[in-house]
C-alpha cells in the first residue's frame, strides 16, 4: 500500500510539473502564492477558500425594518404584502407589529386550517357533459375572455342550454378550506403609550429579533426569538424608569368568515342561497382561555369533517419564566382585547384572551415562552402544551437561540454548496445572506416548510389575521418555474411540490377515470387544501384544463433527479409519478388525420376561458410542449430503469409526432404565440406566465443549442410580451438579458445566468458581461454534474466538475478556439476528450462517479 501511495505521489508530481501552476495548486488542496498575471491562465486563492464562510457572514448581517403600528401583512416572501416584519420557522408564519405600548406577534401556523369542503368540490362535470356544452347551437357566439384582458370571463364551463356554469361559486363561493390565524402575543407596556416606532432588527445568524424603545426616561429593550423547529416563542425584556405593571396577552378573536353569507351572531343567512348548507356551513365555535398555576392559553376548535371528526384543535399557551409572581387573568367573548389589524370585522369582533400581568424584576428583566400544540400533536393539547413549556424552560431563552444557531450552522453549512461569490479580491461574504436566509422554503409555500401529507399547507398570499385568503389559501400550481433553484442546489427547497403530488396520487387517479376514462393520474390546476385525500377536490374547472400543468408540478421531481443525480430518486420518488403522467398524457392525446397528435380540449394558464367548439381550447403551446416534455422524460427515464418498454416506444411516438407549435408572423419574422392564428400580446391584467414562452422557460427545449432560428423565434416573441414578467427570465435561458431588467434579477434567475445546462451542454456564464467578476461553487448541471467555476476580466480562470453519474461530460468550451486539457483531479492523470464542433466548441469527456475533473488550457 505504501509503495502503491508513493507511485501515485510521484506520477501526480510529473504531471504536475507540465501544467499550470493553478492546476497544480488544485491537485494539490493548496493555492499559489503567486498568481499568473494572465488570471485566464492561473488564479490566485479560489473564492470559496479566499471568503469568510456563510454561518460566519450571517453574525453581522440583519434584516431590519420599522415596527408598523397598524398593518400585520408580511414584508417578504408573497404577493400583496406589506411593512411588517416576518418572523419564521419551518412551520410558522409570523410577524412583528403594533403600537410600541402594545408589541404585537400575530402567529400563523401551515397546520392551523378550517377543513370543511362545499360539498359541490367533490363532484365535477366529465369531459364529455363539457364537450356536449362547447358545441351547442346556444353557444355559437359565446365569447370566453374577459373584456379589459384575456383572462376567462369566468370559471365555469358552458351549458348545453347554453351560458356557463361554476358550480364553485355557484350560487355561492364559501369561504373555506381556509388556512385560520392562530392568535396574537401582545406585550403591553402603558408606560411606553406614545412613544415612537421602534426599529426592529432580526438577526440572520439564528433569527433574534430586537427593538429598543424609549419614552422620556422610560425604556424597553425586547427580544424574540422563534424556534426552528420546536414552535416555540421566547421573549425577554429589560425595563428602565417603569414601575408600572407589563402584561403579556395571549389573544385570539372569534373567526368572522361566516359573516359573508351569515349574520355576526351566526343565527341568520344573509343569503338565502347559503341556506341549504347549512349542515356544514355554520360559523365557528368561539375561542376559549384558560389559566392553571403558571400556565394560560387559548384554545381554539374548529369545525368537525372527515380528516378531523372531531373537530381540529390548536392550544397556545404561555408561561412568565421571570418574575416568578404575576398575576394571571382569563377571559372571553370581550370585545377590545386584541391588536385591532386593518381588517374592520376582525378588528370589532370579540375574542378570548390569556393575560399575565407582573412587575418586572430585577434589572427590570422579564422572560417567557409560549408555544403552540396542534391536533396533528397528539391528543391532551393542554398536557402537551404544558410539557413542552417545562421542556423549553430548562433551556431557557438563550437555548432556544442555541437551539436557531446550531439550526442555521448547518443550513449555511449547506448553502456552500450553490454559494456565489462576486470580485476576485477581499476576504468578506460576497454572497446575498439574506436571500440565503429565506431559502429553505420556496415562496409558494408561505415562507414555511409544508408537508402536504402531515396535512400542512400555505401560499405566499396566505396572510396573518385573515379569517378569509385569497385563493384558499393554497398555492397555484401553475407558475412552478424553479429549475433555476436546482441548478443553484437550492433543490430542498422545492420538496412541497412532490409532497403534494404522493399525498394526492390515489385521488388523482380516481379523478383521470371519473372525469375522462382514461387511465393514469389527472393532477392539475387547483387549491387542494390539506385534508384527507380519499376524493380529488375540484375548484376551478377552467383552470382544471390548463393540461401543462401537472407536468409543471412533476417537473421539480425530475429536476431533483436531473441535476442530483441520485438513481433512487429517479428510481423511488420520481418515475413513480412521471409514470402515470405518462400514461394519462398518451391516452389524452388523439392522432388526426394529419398522422399528428393533438390536445383537445386544454387551456392557457388563466386566459381564454371555454370557447364554442373549442376554437381557443386546442393545441395551446403550453400543453403541447409540457406534453412532449412530459412523455419523453418519462420513456428516458423508463429507459434508464430498464422499464415498460412498450410504454416508453408509444411514449416517444406521440412525443415526435406532437402537434407543431403555433407560430404567428410577426413583422420582423415568424414568433411563437399561445394559439394558432392569435398574435401573441400581453395585457396588463394577463396572468404573468406567459405560456408562449414554456417551450424555453419549462420544457428546456427551445435553449442555447437550438437551430438559429428557433432561438430568434421565441426571442422574438419575448420582445412582442416583454411585459410579462416571465419575459426577463426567458430571455436570459436564451443567452440575452432585457435592457432595463439588470435590477430586477430574481436569485433563481442569477444562476442559469452563470451556468445554464438545459440543452444537456454545459455552459459557463452565458449571461455575464466581459467585466464582470463573479465565481459559483458547486452548481448543478443536468447529468447530476456538481460544477464550480471563476470569471474575472480576463475570463475563465477556473473549472472543476465533480461526476455523480456514470455519463460522458458535455462542457461548452471556456476557452473558445483554445486547446483544452481535461485532469482527474485526485490522480492528477489526463483524461482523453474530445471536440465536438458541430454547434458551437463542445468538450466530451468520459465521467465516473465520485471523481472530479479539472478543465483547463
Amino acid at each position: 500500500m505504501k509503495r502503491r501511495n508513493f507511485l501515485k505521489a510521484s506520477l501526480a508530481a510529473g504531471a504536475a510539473a507540465s501544467m499550470p501552476r493553478f492546476v497544480a495548486d488544485a491537485l494539490s488542496g493548496v493555492s499559489s502564492p503567486h498568481p499568473s498575471p494572465s488570471a485566464s491562465i492561473e488564479s490566485s486563492t479560489l473564492p470559496w477558500q479566499r471568503e469568510i464562510s456563510l454561518r460566519e457572514a450571517a453574525g453581522s448581517v440583519v434584516l431590519q425594518n420599522r415596527l408598523d403600528p397598524a398593518n400585520p401583512l408580511p414584508d417578504s416572501g408573497e404577493y400583496f404584502g406589506g411593512p411588517s416584519m416576518s418572523i419564521n420557522n419551518l412551520k410558522m408564519r409570523t410577524t412583528i407589529w403594533g403600537p410600541a405600548y402594545r408589541v404585537t406577534i400575530s402567529l400563523n401556523k401551515n397546520n392551523v386550517w378550517d377543513r370543511r369542503l362545499n360539498v359541490r368540490a367533490l363532484e365535477s362535470p366529465t369531459l364529455q357533459e363539457i364537450t356536449a356544452g362547447a358545441f351547442s347551437p346556444a353557444n355559437a357566439d359565446y365569447i370566453g375572455r374577459s373584456a379589459q384582458s384575456q383572462r376567462p370571463r369566468d370559471l365555469g364551463y358552458l351549458l348545453p342550454k347554453g351560458g356557463t356554469y361554476d358550480p364553485y361559486r355557484q350560487p355561492i363561493e364559501y369561504p373555506f378550506p381556509c388556512m385560520k390565524p392562530v392568535g396574537q402575543i401582545i406585550l403591553g407596556i402603558d408606560a411606553l403609550e406614545g412613544a415612537d416606532a421602534p426599529q426592529v432588527t432580526q438577526s440572520c445568524a439564528n433569527g433574534l429579533v430586537k427593538l429598543h424603545i424609549e419614552k422620556g426616561a422610560a425604556s424597553a429593550g425586547i427580544e424574540y426569538i422563534l424556534g426552528m423547529t420546536s414552535n416555540t416563542y421566547a421573549v425577554r425584556g429589560t425595563c428602565s424608569g417603569i414601575d408600572q405593571p407589563v402584561s403579556l396577552r395571549l389573544y385570539r378573536h372569534r373567526d368572522t368568515a361566516h359573516m359573508a353569507y351569515m349574520s355576526a351572531d351566526g343565527k341568520t343567512y344573509t343569503k338565502p342561497e347559503a341556506a341549504p348548507d347549512k349542515a356544514f356551513n355554520g360559523p365557528i365555535d368561539p375561542p376559549s382561555s384558560g389559566k392553571s398555576g403558571r400556565y394560560f392559553w387559548i384554545h381554539q376548535r374548529l369545525p368537525a369533517e372527515k380528516t378531523f371528526p372531531q373537530g381540529f384543535e390548536y392550544v397556545l399557551m404561555g408561561v412568565l419564566l421571570s418574575p416568578q409572581h404575576a398575576t394571571l387573568d382569563a377571559v372571553q367573548d370581550q370585545t377590545g382585547l386584541g391588536t385591532p389589524p386593518p381588517n374592520a370585522e376582525i378588528a370589532a369582533a370579540p375574542g378570548a384572551a390569556a393575560t399575565a400581568t407582573f412587575i418586572p424584576g430585577a434589572g427590570g428583566k422579564f422572560e417567557a415562552l409560549v408555544t403552540i400544540v396542534t391536533s396533528m400533536d397528539g391528543p391532551h393539547l393542554l398536557t402537551l402544551a404544558q410539557k413542552r413549556l417545562e421542556e423549553a424552560q430548562a433551556k431557557g431563552f438563550d437555548g432556544i437561540v442555541q437551539e436557531n444557531t446550531d439550526w442555521w450552522n448547518r443550513f449555511y453549512d449547506q448553502r456552500e454548496n450553490g454559494r456565489i461569490f462576486h470580485g476576485t479580491t477581499g476576504s468578506a461574504c460576497s454572497d446575498n445572506v439574506k436571500a440565503i436566509y429565506r431559502s429553505y422554503t420556496d415562496s409558494h409555500g408561505g415562507g414555511t416548510k409544508t408537508d402536504m401529507r402531515q396535512f400542512e399547507c400555505s401560499a405566499s398570499y396566505a396572510f396573518p389575521e385573515r379569517d378569509i385568503q385569497l385563493w384558499t389559501s393554497a398555492p397555484c400550481y401553475n407558475e412552478i418555474f424553479y429549475t433555476g433553484r436546482f441548478v443553484q442546489n437550492w433543490g430542498d427547497s422545492e420538496d412541497m411540490w412532490k409532497q403534494i403530488i404522493w399525498h394526492w396520487t390515489a385521488a388523482a387517479e380516481e379523478n383521470a377515470r371519473h372525469i375522462f376514462n382514461l387511465p393514469g393520474m389527472y393532477l392539475v390546476h387547483g387549491y387542494l387544501p390539506p385534508i384527507k385525500a380519499d376524493k380529488y377536490i375540484h375548484t376551478t374547472i377552467t383552470l382544471e384544463f390548463c393540461m401543462d400543468t401537472m407536468a409543471q408540478i412533476v417537473k421539480p421531481s425530475w429536476d431533483e433527479w436531473d441535476y442530483g443525480g441520485d438513481i433512487r430518486v429517479l428510481r423511488d420518488e420520481c418515475y413513480p409519478i412521471m409514470r402515470r403522467m405518462a400514461l394519462f398524457y398518451a391516452a389524452y392525446a388523439h392522432k388526426g388525420d394529419d398522422g399528428r397528435y393533438h390536445i383537445v380540449p386544454c387551456m392557457e394558464a388563466e386566459k381564454w376561458g371555454f370557447y364554442p367548439k373549442f376554437s381557443h381550447n386546442k393545441d395551446i403551446i403550453s400543453s403541447l410542449c409540457m406534453f412532449r416534455w412530459g412523455l419523453s422524460r418519462a420513456a428516458d427515464a423508463a429507459e434508464l430503469l430498464g422499464v415498460d418498454e412498450d410504454l416508453r416506444r408509444h411514449w416517444r411516438e406521440i412525443a415526435e409526432r406532437i402537434a407543431p407549435y403555433p407560430v404567428w408572423q410577426g413583422t420582423g419574422g415568424p414568433e411563437f404565440t399561445d394559439i394558432e392564428g392569435i398574435e401573441p400580446i400581453y395585457l396588463h391584467d394577463d396572468h404573468f406566465g406567459e405560456a408562449a414562452f414554456y417551450p424555453t422557460l419549462l420544457a428546456d427545449e427551445v435553449n442555447l443549442d437550438s437551430p438559429q432560428e428557433q432561438r430568434e423565434s421565441m426571442l422574438r416573441s419575448i420582445q412582442s410580451m416583454r411585459e410579462a414578467s416571465t419575459s426577463a427570465p426567458t430571455s436570459l435561458l436564451l443567452g440575452v438579458e432585457q435592457e432595463g431588467r439588470n435590477s430586477h434579477r430574481q436569485k433563481s434567475e442569477e444562476a442559469e445566468m452563470l451556468l445554464n445546462s438545459r440543452s444537456g451542454r454545459v455552459h459557463l456564464f452565458p449571461v455575464v458581461g466581459p467585466e464582470e467578476e463573479v465565481a459559483f461553487r458547486n452548481f448543478q448541471a443536468r447529468g447530476g454534474f456538481l460544477v464550480s467555476a471563476c470569471r474575472d476580466a480576463g475570463g475563465v480562470s477556473h473549472v472543476e466538475i465533480h461526476s455523480r453519474r456514470n455519463i460522458p461530460c458535455r462542457l461548452m468550451n471556456p476557452w473558445p478556439g483554445k486547446q483544452v486539457t481535461v485532469r482527474d483531479k485526485e490522480t492528477a492523470a489526463p483524461v482523453p476528450a474530445k471536440l465536438d464542433t458541430a454547434n458551437g466548441e463542445c468538450l466530451v469527456f468520459s465521467t465516473h462517479p465520485g471523481r472530479t475533473y479539472l478543465v483547463h488550457i
